[in-house]
């Protein structure tokens, strides 16, 4: 194998490992999220319940927030109007 070939073959090793790192990462994130929104869920309705309307648009809000993460993880990412990735890393 020549040098050329012997560092191109050691790229896409790395590259491979990199996207099964991204995806494990992703998959972990999904499932954290998953449990967030089930939990504010949870909360938002026992605070409507209570009638606590103040606690109940923050728990909201925090839902809201956790639903947005979660669609950001599953898009991909969403990107500033100069094409800049934003809010999570990868």
């Amino acid at each position: 194998m020549s040098e050329l070939d012997e560092e191109s073959f050691t790229q896409i090793i790395i590259d491979e490992a990199f996207d099964a790192g991204k995806k494990f990462a992703q998959n972990k994130v999904l499932a954290l999220m998953d449990e967030v929104i089930e939990q504010y869920d949870g909360l938002s309705h026992w605070s409507e319940q209570e009638n606590d309307m103040g606690c109940a648009g923050h728990e909201q809000a925090q839902l809201n927030a956790a639903k947005f993460i979660k669609s950001w993880v599953l898009s991909g990412g969403h990107e500033d109007e100069d094409g800049n990735r934003v809010c999570l890393p990868w």
